[in-house]
């Protein structure tokens, strides 16, 4: 009896393993590294991930570092301070008065934790890391209320073009820096 329970152990093992590399298979759990040769292109206009002309794999999620200044100013020109202003995450949806959808709490956290506030002479600076993107938007508040004047929310759209990219930190997964430079002007309200 232990015989024959022991043989069906052992052929359910098998199969739980076949099963478990035939999947991990199938979503690309292997190897990270080839060794199988390329043929060589009879032109190579510039050099390519080849080294040693083997094929290089490599798991990740492609990222793109995003370094966005700018001042924020009013109609006539003067800059204003402590306005609120928030990179947002690709897909995030914004009412047209310039406030985010979402679960309250959750909104909250984020627009606090990621928020850059204007100094005396209406600059900011954002700093970030994320998935390459199209288009970047930025989330414009005053949420101070009547002590510098009171100014309208925003989203700004910025579109991501190739003369804004610094591609000399590119390399693997990174596809290098957005560098952008902007003249935001806030509307009262």
């Amino acid at each position: 009896m232990f015989a024959v329970i022991n043989c069906m152990k052992i052929k359910f093992l098998k199969l739980k393993n076949w099963l478990l590399v035939t999947v991990m298979g199938a979503l690309g759990l292997s190897s990270c590294h080839c060794h199988k040769q390329m043929a060589e292109p009879e032109e190579d206009p510039a050099p390519t991930v080849r080294d040693r002309g083997e094929v290089r794999l490599m798991y990740g999620v492609p990222t793109m570092n995003y370094s966005i200044q700018g001042r924020v100013r009013d109609a006539e020109g003067n800059p204003v301070k402590d306005i609120r202003v928030n990179m947002l995450e690709r897909n995030m949806e914004t009412t047209p008065e310039g406030e985010l959808v979402g679960d309250p709490e959750n909104v909250s956290r984020y627009l606090k934790s990621t928020e850059v506030v204007t100094d005396r002479k209406g600059h900011f600076e954002i700093k970030n890391s994320g998935l390459p993107q199209t288009e970047v938007k930025l989330l414009i508040r005053d949420v101070d209320g009547q002590e510098n004047g009171s100014y309208q929310n925003q989203v700004l759209s910025v579109p991501v073009l190739p003369e804004d990219l610094d591609r000399q930190e590119a390399g693997g997964w990174n596809q290098g820096t957005f560098n952008k430079d902007l003249d935001v002007i806030v509307e009262k309200k």
